[in-house]
């Protein structure tokens, strides 16, 4: 499997990293880490009630999509909303509660769902087009590219893919294969344009020369995938699939 696509825009959030050319030096450094610094987020464009219903990483992600969506005028697209664990604080926090024997909200079981971050969003945008949740266990960007090029594929001008995760909460924190970071970001997925940063993605069967699954990763699976993304002068990166072989993202356009 070999798809091609281009990136129309983007947007991102971490600690310590908030505006895009911040975001350009980090991936041009000679080895990206996982930042520190103060989480900004400004979401007062929310109104604070609905502001309210959204967690930590619930507000990152709807910071990042809303970024795109203003700066390009979008107002209802397909969006593909790719993590790992979701809003999984909201999740193991109910069942803590079920636990001692605490009553459970229905609000916050329909806001602790894996696509509790998606609807929230469709509803404060009153977005009706298609809203599809993406879980994987370690190769998330590609199965959220996966999705996004079926939807292009099926007649979208464009589709907003949106990668967010965040380090398990608590006792289950030991659990995180990856180094501890939260991030979020946001890219805007068109069919490949020779006037766009263009990419390909391949599904093959073994893993490229000088690929070393032992190597111990640096940066959580999606940080490095925006890394690649950009990073102009980085031709190609791979990752190992867990059914075997290996994903490898090449860039179209320098």
């Amino acid at each position: 499997m070999r798809v091609e696509f281009s990136i129309r825009a983007s947007a991102a959030v971490a600690c310590g990293l908030r505006e895009h050319a911040e975001w350009q030096r980090w991936a041009a450094s000679p080895s990206p880490s996982v930042s520190s610094g103060e989480l900004v987020l400004d979401l007062s464009h929310v109104p604070a009630m609905a502001r309210r219903r959204l967690g930590r990483l619930a507000k990152m992600a709807v910071l990042v999509a809303d970024d795109v969506l203003q700066r390009e005028q979008l107002t209802d697209l397909p969006v593909v909303w790719a993590s790992r664990y979701g809003d999984a604080e909201k999740s193991l926090a109910l069942l803590r509660s079920q636990v001692v024997g605490e009553p459970l909200s229905p609000t916050a079981f329909g806001l602790s769902v894996h696509n509790g971050v998606g609807a929230q969003h469709s509803i404060l945008r009153g977005m009706a087009a298609n809203a599809i949740c993406v879980a994987s266990s370690g190769c998330v960007p590609e199965a959220g590219v996966v999705e996004a090029l079926g939807l292009l594929g099926d007649g979208a001008s464009d589709v907003l893919l949106v990668c967010y995760d965040e380090p398990l909460p608590g006792e289950y924190a030991s659990f995180t294969e990856s180094p501890l970071a939260e991030f979020a970001w946001a890219a805007l997925l068109t069919q490949k344009s020779d006037t766009l940063p263009g990419f390909a993605l391949s599904a093959i069967a073994d893993a490229p020369a000088g690929f070393d699954a032992s190597d111990a990763p640096v940066l959580p699976h999606g940080l490095r995938v925006l890394q690649f993304l950009l990073a102009a002068d980085q031709p190609s990166m791979s990752r190992e699939r867990c059914e075997g072989g290996a994903w490898l993202w090449e860039r179209l356009h320098a």
